[in-house]
């Protein structure tokens, strides 16, 4: 079979991503980011969820009007918005929850891990040629480590292919602006930072002259599209303009803490590190700060030959194409920068960094294709073998970074120090959890956490282990009304 002209390549292997994803969904509704998804998707289809403690006990009584936006934020009925919920990835879900009850979750899961190969293939095929070096990159955006580890509703996952179809779009000999516009202003409705895309996006399209003909399409397109989330914001948070982590009526204990960066003084109710805060620290639970953490985890889940393919691909790119060098170089600059200098740190934010995975995909395929061209070419080995030693050589180092811990968390999460001798030390996989917010950090998990980040490996490596769904899948089918368990009062509660 040869595989560079087969039509059913790009579609055998995005069957093969899906029914991957069905089987490694691990459920819904059992962390607070899922449960961002999956209780306004029940309420929204008006099928609402079942709250439950953490026996499975009832939650909250509520009664419903089966009216929309009152059964999302009413206080007669749970009230959604007083726990922290963000509404475009809930709604995105609702369709295939009301059309297939709660497997209706695991379905869209896969389809976004289907879609995330698909689109990107497309991409490849317009930047590549071909069609093997565009299912490589399909492969490498849609089932790397990262996104394996993202086995729970997650507006990031959600991101990742929505993305890619946005930059198959602009690579259009004629990109429909209009369009685009849409579909980037609905982005920003389910992933908010996604925003950050707009100075990579601006300056592609100022650099020729259908991309500045085509401004004010994309414009009114990307208004049009994230209009329907403004409203929302309007009505909910009192304000278009906000991000729904500082509306100020939230229920649950969350102080204000004091920032400040060249004589600007502001309050925030998260944690900046330096040169936002007077001194650089890091997260408990953490051993090295943000900064440090982020692009460490990027490098494990693709190991250092990719990542240093990736910088290689850098070269490449600028002499195959500078505007899409350009138009790479920031979308990683801003969409990794946003978060670099945050602590306030958890295992759900780290997955802020699949943000990044369309651009860093497309320079690793880059990089791969700039050493086939000339595979004899010894030079061209030697640079890669030289970037693979000195990426290989920081990671190592960064074995010996060391930095005091914020203790702002501990006033920002109290219950860390209230209940840390009934949790005891976590385990790897209970940094998920919501026990995280209810323990303090403790050496064996600090030297289990940097001997993780610091492995050096240079093949692919798997942040969390792979495992098949531990829900009854078969139960999923057309069932509604399912319990979520109530998590925010074990985060946010005093």
């Amino acid at each position: 079979m040869n595989i560079r002209r087969n039509p059913y390549m790009a579609p055998a292997l995005a069957l093969a991503v899906f029914a991957l994803y069905f089987c490694i969904f691990e459920d819904y509704g059992i962390d607070y980011w899922d449960t961002y998804i999956a209780a306004p998707a029940t309420f929204a289809a008006g099928r609402p969820c079942v709250f439950t403690g953490d026996k499975g006990q009832p939650a909250h009584p509520y009664k419903l009007k089966q009216r929309l936006p009152h059964d999302l934020v009413g206080k007669g009925t749970y009230g959604i918005v007083s726990k922290d919920q963000r509404i475009g990835a809930g709604i995105t879900f609702s369709v295939p929850y009301l059309v297939f009850g709660a497997a209706g979750f695991r379905v869209m899961y896969a389809a976004f891990g289907a879609l995330a190969f698909l689109l990107s293939f497309a991409a490849g095929r317009r930047l590549y040629g071909g069609h093997v070096l565009p299912a490589v990159l399909g492969l490498v955006v849609a089932v790397n480590p990262f996104m394996l580890s993202m086995n729970r509703l997650n507006a990031n996952f959600i991101s990742v292919p929505i993305m890619m179809g946005v930059m198959a779009l602009l690579l259009q000999e004629r990109p429909r602006w209009l369009l685009i516009g849409l579909i980037y202003g609905a982005l920003g409705g389910i992933r908010n930072e996604a925003i950050m895309l707009v100075p990579a996006g601006l300056l592609l399209m100022l650099s020729t002259r259908n991309g500045r003909r085509g401004i004010v399409l994309f414009v009114a397109g990307a208004v049009a599209g994230i209009a329907p989330y403004l409203a929302w914001n309007k009505y909910a948070f009192g304000k278009a303009l906000i991000h729904a982590s500082q509306f100020s009526d939230f229920e649950g204990w969350r102080p204000m803490f004091k920032h400040s960066l060249l004589g600007w003084e502001f309050e925030f109710n998260g944690l900046f590190n330096w040169p936002f805060h007077d001194t650089l620290v890091r997260t408990p639970h953490y051993p090295f700060p943000t900064w440090v953490t982020l692009p460490l985890v990027l490098v494990l889940c693709f190991g250092v030959l990719l990542s240093a393919l990736a910088l290689v691909g850098l070269w490449a790119q600028w002499r195959a194409n500078r505007r899409w060098f350009f138009f790479l170089v920031l979308w990683i600059t801003f969409c990794l920068g946003l978060f670099l200098f945050q602590e306030n740190w958890e295992e759900p934010k780290t997955t802020f960094g699949a943000l990044n995975i369309p651009a860093l995909g497309v320079l690793m395929v880059r990089g791969i294709q700039w050493m086939a061209a000339r595979p004899r070419c010894w030079r061209r080995w030697a640079v890669l073998a030289v970037t693979v030693l000195a990426l290989e050589g920081a990671v190592l180092a960064a074995r010996t970074v060391e930095v005091p811990v914020d203790e702002r968390w501990h006033v920002r999460f109290p219950k860390a120090k209230k209940e840390a001798s009934g949790v005891g030390c976590l385990k790897d996989e209970q940094r998920r959890e919501w026990l995280f917010f209810h323990t303090d950090e403790c050496p064996s998990e600090l030297a289990e956490q940097r001997a993780k980040l610091t492995r050096g490996n240079l093949l692919p490596g798997l942040y969390y282990p792979l495992r098949w769904t531990r829900g009854d899948v078969a139960a999923e089918w057309w069932h509604y009304e399912p319990k979520i368990f109530d998590i925010w009062e074990k985060i946010y509660g005093e």
